[in-house]
């Protein structure tokens, strides 16, 4: 059964092989973010330039998040659970302060995915970096949903710490995916509201994953 909008981790299906399987997103620990330095590009990929290009990019985006995770964990404002972050959005309202979400499986060796998230000193969620496996990511292994519910994922997260905006950088190569999921044109920066982000929260909690 999908988890409540306002818990974590949370559960939803993706496609594996065109079949529904579970996967679950919660907080990443700093083990977790550190593993993802030593995803590589897969050698399936060596003939096609366009699928490798894409895996490398996902490698690329896993470790500046690793690199830039280091920095807030290293100036204690890196939160490793909600009631960490909650914690530390109480004690300074207008603090600055970084998570890392991971996508786990008991049928994937590692994370399948993750994202790097600020809550900025305004209160709202921007997306620093999403990305998935670069074997998913390179069609190396048939897994749809992951991108996606991650996104909703962090909407959740959003609505529950009544945030009013979701924003982050589009990249030539994620633009068509923030394009379709938001029915809009992106080019290198995309933005929820509350309505939208609402939204995508009732999508995860209801199990209505978008390949």
């Amino acid at each position: 059964m999908p988890s409540t909008p306002s818990s974590i981790p949370i559960t939803f299906d993706v496609l594996r092989s065109e079949e529904t399987a579970p996967v679950t997103l919660d907080f990443a620990d700093n083990t977790d973010v550190i593993s993802t330095t030593r995803w590589r590009v897969p050698r399936d990929l060596d003939n096609d330039t366009a699928l490798r290009t894409r895996a490398a990019d996902a490698r690329e985006f896993a470790m500046l998040a690793a690199k830039r995770w280091r920095h807030y964990r290293d100036t204690d404002s890196a939160a490793r659970s909600l009631p960490d972050l909650q914690r530390m959005i109480a004690t300074d309202p207008h603090g600055e302060y970084c998570f890392h979400l991971k996508v786990t499986a008991d049928w994937f060796p590692t994370s399948l995915g993750g994202a790097m998230i600020r809550r900025t000193w305004c209160h709202h969620l921007m997306i620093d970096f999403l990305f998935v496996h670069p074997r998913i990511s390179g069609r190396v292994e048939n897994v749809k949903g992951v991108g996606i519910g991650i996104l909703q994922g962090v909407c959740s997260l959003a609505r529950e710490l009544r945030c009013k905006r979701v924003w982050g950088e589009a990249t030539r190569d994620s633009a068509p995916f923030y394009q379709r999921q938001l029915k809009r044109v992106v080019e290198d920066s995309f933005d929820l509201n509350t309505a939208e982000i609402a939204t995508f929260a009732n999508q995860i909690a209801e199990g209505n994953q978008s390949a």
